[in-house]
């Protein structure tokens, strides 16, 4: 059975998705993935400021747990396929849904991080950096 802990974890990202499925966007990938695709990846200017802005909120709200660039952690995690803009309509949704969950969250968040919370980092390993038969001598 797995702990609680990662049970919680899974129902959080199970979420996530949702959120972004209701926005319009692929309900495999989470809104942190979607914004730093677009963020990063995005060869449309037109929204430009759009995605950084969201990538700047849910960064600074996941700051405490993951440390900097949370969303380009999240599309690390990601496959990268997939990624839908959106029309106008779902874009303003997607901002409803990120901005006001972020706001919640950064209180958890921080509030956690001003007690004295420190996680432990995981550090991103590129799989073909890591070779798991390879023995260190």
């Amino acid at each position: 059975m797995k702990t609680l802990g990662q049970w919680l974890w899974n129902v959080m990202v199970a979420i996530d998705q949702l959120g972004n499925a209701i926005a319009g966007g692929n309900p495999d990938i989470t809104i942190s993935a979607r914004v730093g695709y677009f963020a990063n990846h995005c060869t449309d200017h037109t929204f430009y400021y759009y995605w950084k802005l969201l990538e700047v909120v849910i960064d600074f709200t996941f700051y405490p747990l993951d440390g900097p660039k949370h969303c380009l952690q999240a599309l690390s995690q990601d496959d990268e396929l997939g990624h839908v803009q959106g029309n106008d309509l779902m874009r303003s949704v997607l901002g409803i849904i990120a901005v006001t969950a972020c706001l919640f969250i950064s209180l958890l968040t921080w509030s956690a991080y001003a007690l004295g919370y420190r996680p432990k980092l995981k550090h991103l390993v590129s799989p073909s950096t890591c070779n798991k038969n390879s023995k260190t001598t």
